[in-house]
């Protein structure tokens, strides 16, 4: 039984092989693969997404403790009173409060760039953002006395 499904294994493959013999022998060839395919587009144009730097909160606004003001490449606003400023140079609230701006005159360290030109006599004026704490109340009931 196995030697009757090898002799027509064998007599399929002859007749194959004679079949592509003959095709190569008429100028058609035979294809094989040899490479992956690949992908034929390169460079497309990027459609990210802006990274939304601007104002967060408007002149006189009520802002709360840790709230973002400004997010900000370089130093556009200054840091005031109650204001921390962040390695990437975002501004927030340190305290609750009214957020006011102001522009200053700017006082800098020896060690500025800016320290020459102002020691020349150049004013230079900066914009500062200040949180104006809100005030406590002077609300005070007597509970016991020690």
């Amino acid at each position: 039984m196995v030697a009757l499904f090898l002799a027509r294994l064998s007599s399929a493959l002859t007749s194959t092989l004679q079949f592509l013999q003959a095709q190569a022998i008429q100028g058609a060839s035979i294809r094989f693969a040899s490479k992956k395919v690949s992908g034929t587009s390169r460079n497309k144009r990027s459609r990210t997404k802006g990274k939304s730097r601007g104002l967060k909160v408007q002149h006189n606004q009520f802002v709360h403790a840790g709230q973002t003001l400004v997010t900000q490449l370089g130093l556009r606003y200054y840091p005031g009173e109650n204001v921390g400023i962040k390695d990437d140079n975002t501004l927030y609230a340190l305290r609750d409060g009214k957020m006011l701006f102001s522009a200053e005159k700017l006082s800098p360290y020896p060690d500025s760039p800016l320290y020459e030109r102002v020691k020349k006599g150049v004013v230079i004026y900066k914009r500062f953002m200040h949180i104006y704490p809100t005030p406590l109340h002077g609300k005070f009931r007597l509970v016991t006395e020690v």
